[in-house]
């Protein structure tokens, strides 16, 4: 299983929306570790512990579906000082670091940006909702019912681009079964 370092605001998604009935995080916790950074946690479970998605994490995160991880060292301090980054972007980008994690999973363009720069893989949530279809932690139907679900959240165009890559993933599968 893959380790993916979120940061806030793909929490906040994950958390807030359903398929089947259940939230998009818990099946994202079947498919992979996710690891988060204590200020993450502070921004979505208890700051905004008063929403629905905010207890939803705070829930997943007492049951272990969500690990938060302390920093134990800040590798980049000097490069991300002049990013006009929050705390949970910057922590989740050295956390990410730090872990050895598959990606960052980061819907902020600058985090997204940064944390390319420095050699890290990042994913928005719709990414990781396509990647994960690649190793069968997703079916690629439930990975479309994600993708129409998350749909208000995020500008057009980006939603569309993930249902094509979900239309080669399926592809590249059934030349694979063919072979």
């Amino acid at each position: 299983m893959w380790t993916v370092v979120f940061d806030a605001g793909p929490l906040i998604t994950a958390c807030r929306f359903e398929v089947e009935g259940r939230l998009i995080v818990d099946y994202i916790a079947q498919a992979c570790y996710i690891l988060i950074a204590p200020s993450v946690e502070e921004e979505v479970a208890v700051r905004g512990a008063g929403y629905p998605n905010g207890l939803a994490a705070g829930e997943r995160i007492v049951r272990g579906d969500i690990q938060v991880v302390p920093l134990r060292t800040r590798r980049w301090t000097a490069h991300l000082a002049g990013c006009a980054l929050g705390d949970g972007e910057r922590d989740s980008i050295e956390l990410c670091a730090q872990t050895n994690a598959e990606a960052l999973v980061t819907d902020d363009y600058l985090a997204f940006v940064t944390a390319t720069r420095l050699g890290l893989r990042a994913w928005m949530l719709p990414d990781l909702i396509v990647q994960l279809v690649r190793p069968g932690g997703l079916s690629a139907p439930m990975a479309k019912m994600m993708l129409e679900v998350i749909r208000p959240r995020y500008r057009k165009g980006v939603i569309e681009q993930s249902m094509a890559q979900l239309e080669e993933v399926e592809r590249d599968a059934e030349g694979h079964r063919a072979d």
